[in-house]
C-alpha cells in the first residue's frame, strides 16, 4: 500500500495549523492593539461626535413638501393610425410616465415657474461662501467679500436679469425632485427649502404650470391636427375628383366600360369575358358533338361492313330502319311459326320467306345510307367546330389587344378607390379629433396638493449622529491601528524575539529617583523597599550563571546601544546583589573621557567592611565589592585601547575576585564595548523600556555579529508596570503587578 497521500497529508497538516495560528495571531493582536488605543479611539470618536453636533447646528434645516400628479395615459397609449387597415404601434406607458417626469423637469417649465413667481425680481439668496464668510470678523469679511468681487465681476443691465433668472432656475432645479412609479401613473413632485411655505407654493406652483401646459399643449395639438386633417381633405378630394375624369375620359377613348377580373368569386365579367366563356363551353360541345360522330360513323360502318343492321340508336334521324328492323323482327317470327306448322315447302312458307328477303334487302339499303348520313353529320360537326374556334382566336386576339387598356383602367379605379378611402378616413380622424377636443378628459390632474410640512427633513440628528459615531470610530481604530505599527520600542520579550536577538534575560522595573540613587551607595541600599527589582536583579544573574560559585572568576561586560539606557543601574544593582550573596564582585564602571564623573573612592561603595583590594593568604575575602571609576582610578594608559596594562590589570583582578563587571560604553557611539567584548564571558545588554527603537537594537547587534562579539542576552530596563499590563502580554513583568503581594510578604520575611 502506497502511503505516499498519508504522508502528504502529515506535511500538509502542520502547514494549515501554523497558518490557522498565524491568522489568530494577527487576530489577537489586531485587538489587542485596539484595545491599548481605546483611549486614543475614544476620544476620536468624542471628537467626532462634537463635530457632528456643531454640524447640526450650523447646518441650515429644510423642509419638504409634495404634490402628486396623475396621468390619464390610456389615449396615449396606442398610437392611432391614419387608416383603418394601418398597424397599431404600442407604447410602453411606464415609458410615457418617464417621458413627462423629464418634461416636469425641463428648463422651459422651470422657466415659465420662474416667471410666475417672480424669483427673477428678488436678490439672490447667499450662497454657501457669503454664509460663512459672515461668521467672520467684519473687516475680514469685508476683505474677503471685495476680493471675490474682483474675481467674480457681476454684470449690468439684460445680462443681469438673465443670470438672475438662470441662478433661480439653477436653484429650483436642485431642490426640486420628481419621482414616478412604474406601477402606476403618479408623479410625486418633491420641493425643499428653508421655510415650508415656501416649498409648498413651489411644489404647487410647478403642478399647476404643468398642467395648464397640458391643457394648452392639447387644444394646439387638436387645432393642428384639425388643420392638418382639412387640408388633407381638400387635397385628396381634389384627387378624387380628377380621378374620375380620367376614369370617365378613359372609357370614352377605350370603349371599355369595366376590366374584367375574372377568376375570383363574386367579381363580375365584362362583355368580351362573357362571350370567351360562351364560345370555349360551345366550342366543347362541338369538340364533343363531332367526336361522337366519329364514333357513331365508326361503329355503322363496322356493323354494316359484317353484314349486320345498325340499332336505332346509331342511325338517329331514320325512322325507317327502326321500322324494318321491327318487319323483319316480325317477318321472321312468321316465318318460323308457319315452317312449324306448314313445313319447309309449303307455298305460304316460301311467301313468308320471300316477304322477309325484301325486307333484309331495304334493310341493307338503309344501312347504306345510314352510312352517307353519318357522314354527313360528321362533315357538319366539323364545321361547327371550326366556326367555334375562329370566333374564339379572333375574340382572343381582340381581348389580347385591349388587355393594356384594362389593366390601365383598373389601376385607374384602384387609385380612385385608395383616394375615396383615405378621403372617408380623413373624414372620420376629423370628426373623431372635434370629438376629442369637445369631450376628452384631461392627460393629467392634481390628486393631491402640497401642503406646509412644519418637521424638517433634514438634517436627521440620528442618521449625522450616526454618521459621527461610525466615522470617528473608523477613524478612531485606523489612528490606533497606525501609531501601533509605530517602532514603539521593545516593550515585551517577544519584541526581542522578533526583532531576531539573542535571549531576553530579563525585565527590570522602573523605580524612583530616590531609589536608584540609593542602588550606588550600598551603605543605604534597603533590597526589602524594592523586591520586585531586586528579583529582578537576581534572575538577570541567574540566567548568565553568575551565582555559580564552581566556575570561577567571570567577566560581564553590561554595554547598550545608546546613552542613558540604564546599564549603570543595572552593573551597580547586580554588584550589590552578588556580593550581597557572599560573591566577591569588582565593578569597573564609567565611561572614559567622561567629563562629569569625578574621582569616587572605592571606600565609599564597602558596604561597610574594611577596603582590602587584595586576597589574604588563608584566600578569604576581606572586601565583597570593589567600584573602580576607569576614568578616576585606573592607571594611566590602562584602558582599552591603550598597551596591555588594561588586559594585565583584568588579569591580577580575576585573581581577587570572583566576578568582575564591566560597564561598556555606547556600542553605537564608541567602539569600547567591540573590543572588550572579546576579553569578557558573558556580554549582557541593556535596552530601555519603549523607549530604545528596534531599529537601533537591530543594529547594535548587528554591528557586535560584524565585529565578532556575540550578546549573551538582553535586559529591559525602567519597565512601566502600569503600561506594561495593559499591554496584556505574558511575560515575567506581567506577575510582578498581579503577585504584587506576594513580593511584599517576601520582603517582610527578608526583613524578619
Amino acid at each position: 500500500m502506497d502511503s505516499t497521500p498519508y504522508a502528504m497529508l502529515l506535511d500538509h497538516k502542520p502547514s494549515d495549523v501554523s497558518l490557522a495560528g498565524h491568522r489568530e495571531r494577527i487576530a489577537a493582536n489586531t485587538f489587542m492593539s485596539i484595545w491599548r488605543r481605546r483611549y486614543v479611539i475614544v476620544l476620536v470618536v468624542l471628537l467626532a461626535l462634537g463635530a457632528a453636533i456643531a454640524t447640526l447646528l450650523l447646518m441650515p434645516r429644510t423642509y419638504s413638501s409634495e404634490a402628486v400628479i396623475q396621468l390619464e395615459l390610456a389615449h396615449r397609449a396606442s398610437a392611432r393610425p391614419t387608416s383603418a387597415s394601418g398597424p397599431t404601434v404600442v407604447l410602453d406607458p411606464s415609458a410615457l410616465v418617464q417621458n413627462e417626469a423629464r418634461i416636469l423637469r425641463g428648463r422651459p417649465l422651470m422657466r415659465s415657474v420662474v416667471e410666475e413667481l417672480g424669483l427673477a425680481e428678488q436678490p439672490p439668496a447667499p450662497g454657501r461662501l457669503a454664509t460663512l464668510i459672515s461668521y467672520l470678523p467684519s473687516e475680514m469679511a469685508g476683505q474677503i467679500t471685495q476680493l471675490v468681487e474682483r474675481l467674480q465681476p457681476s454684470p449690468g443691465g439684460p445680462e443681469a436679469a438673465e443670470l438672475r433668472r438662470e441662478q433661480a432656475i439653477r436653484d429650483i432645479v436642485s431642490r426640486l425632485s420628481v419621482s414616478t412609479d412604474n406601477r402606476s401613473y403618479l408623479v410625486s413632485i418633491s420641493y425643499r427649502a428653508d421655510d415650508p411655505e415656501v416649498a409648498a407654493r413651489v411644489a404647487n406652483v410647478v403642478a399647476e404650470t404643468y398642467l395648464r401646459r397640458e391643457v394648452l399643449e392639447r387644444r394646439e395639438s387638436a387645432e393642428r391636427r384639425t388643420a392638418w386633417i382639412d387640408e388633407q381633405i381638400q387635397q385628396t378630394s381634389g384627387d378624387l375628383e380628377r380621378v374620375r375624369a380620367e376614369i370617365a375620359e378613359f372609357r370614352q377613348r377605350t370603349n371599355i366600360l369595366e376590366p374584367g377580373r375574372g377568376g375570383a368569386a363574386g367579381d363580375a365579367e365584362n362583355v368580351a369575358q362573357q362571350q370567351l366563356r360562351t364560345l370555349t363551353s360551345q366550342l366543347n360541345a362541338a369538340i364533343l358533338a363531332r367526336m361522337n360522330e366519329e364514333r357513331r360513323l365508326s361503329r355503322v360502318q363496322e356493323i354494316v361492313a359484317a353484314g349486320g343492321t345498325p340499332s336505332a340508336s346509331d342511325v338517329q334521324g331514320q325512322p325507317l330502319i327502326g321500322a324494318l328492323l321491327e318487319r323483319e323482327l316480325v317477318a321472321r317470327r312468321d316465318l318460323g311459326q308457319l315452317q312449324t306448322r306448314l313445313g319447309s315447302q309449303h307455298p305460304r312458307v316460301a311467301e313468308a320467306a320471300a316477304g322477309l328477303g325484301e325486307v333484309r334487302s331495304r334493310l341493307a339499303a338503309e344501312s347504306r345510307r345510314a352510312i352517307e348520313i353519318a357522314r354527313a353529320d360528321l362533315a357538319a360537326a366539323q364545321r361547327t367546330e371550326a366556326d367555334l374556334t375562329a370566333s374564339l382566336q379572333r375574340l382572343q386576339r381582340e381581348m389580347i389587344e385591349a388587355k393594356p387598356d384594362e389593366t390601365a383602367l383598373q389601376a385607374l379605379q384602384a387609385g380612385a378607390q385608395e383616394t375615396q378611402e383615405r378621403l372617408a378616413a380623413l373624414v372620420r380622424n376629423r370628426q373623431q379629433a372635434l370629438a376629442d377636443a369637445a369631450i376628452a378628459p384631461p392627460s393629467a390632474f392634481l390628486v393631491m396638493p402640497a401642503e406646509p410640512v412644519r418637521a424638517a427633513t433634514s438634517p436627521r440628528p440620528t442618521i449625522v449622529m450616526l454618521i459621527g459615531l461610525a466615522g470617528g470610530g473608523i477613524l478612531g481604530i485606523g489612528l490606533g491601528l497606525l501609531l501601533e505599527r509605530r517602532d514603539l520600542g521593545v516593550r515585551t520579550s517577544s519584541d526581542i524575539e522578533e526583532a531576531g536577538g539573542p535571549r531576553c534575560l530579563g525585565m527590570v522595573p522602573s523605580l524612583p529617583s530616590r531609589e536608584v540613587a540609593a542602588i550606588a551607595n550600598e551603605a543605604s541600599y534597603n533590597a526589602a523597599a524594592m523586591p520586585m527589582f531586586r528579583e529582578a536583579i537576581r534572575s538577570v544573574g541567574a540566567s548568565v550563571g553568575l551565582f555559580d560559585a564552581a566556575r570561577g572568576c567571570r567577566l560581564v561586560l553590561v554595554t547598550s546601544a545608546m546613552p542613558g539606557e540604564g546599564k549603570s543601574t543595572v552593573c551597580a544593582a547586580l554588584a550589590c546583589a552578588l556580593g550581597s550573596s557572599g560573591r566577591r564582585v569588582m565593578l569597573i564602571d564609567g565611561v572614559p573621557g567622561r567629563p562629569d564623573v569625578q574621582p569616587v573612592e572605592p571606600a565609599a561603595f564597602s558596604n561597610g567592611s574594611e577596603v582590602v583590594p587584595a586576597r589574604q593568604d588563608d584566600g578569604t575575602a576581606q572586601n565583597a565589592m570593589v567600584v573602580i571609576r576607569r576614568r578616576a582610578s585606573l592607571r594611566a594608559g590602562a584602558d582599552v585601547f591603550g598597551t596591555d596594562r588594561f588586559r594585565a590589570l583584568i588579569d591580577e583582578a580575576s585573581k581577587q575576585f570572583d566576578v568582575i563587571i564591566i560597564e561598556g560604553a555606547p556600542v553605537m557611539l564608541v567602539a569600547d564595548s567591540l573590543v572588550l567584548g572579546r576579553l569578557v564571558d558573558t556580554v549582557i545588554q541593556v535596552v530601555r523600556w519603549s523607549d530604545t527603537k528596534k531599529s537601533i537594537l537591530n543594529a547594535s547587534l548587528k554591528r557586535m555579529r560584524d565585529h565578532g562579539v556575540a550578546v549573551d542576552g538582553i535586559v529591559v530596563t525602567r519597565v512601566n508596570l502600569r503600561r506594561h499590563a495593559a499591554l496584556r502580554f505574558m511575560d515575567q513583568c506581567s506577575f510582578y503587578v498581579k503577585e504584587r503581594r506576594f513580593y511584599e510578604r517576601l520582603a517582610g520575611k527578608g526583613r524578619a
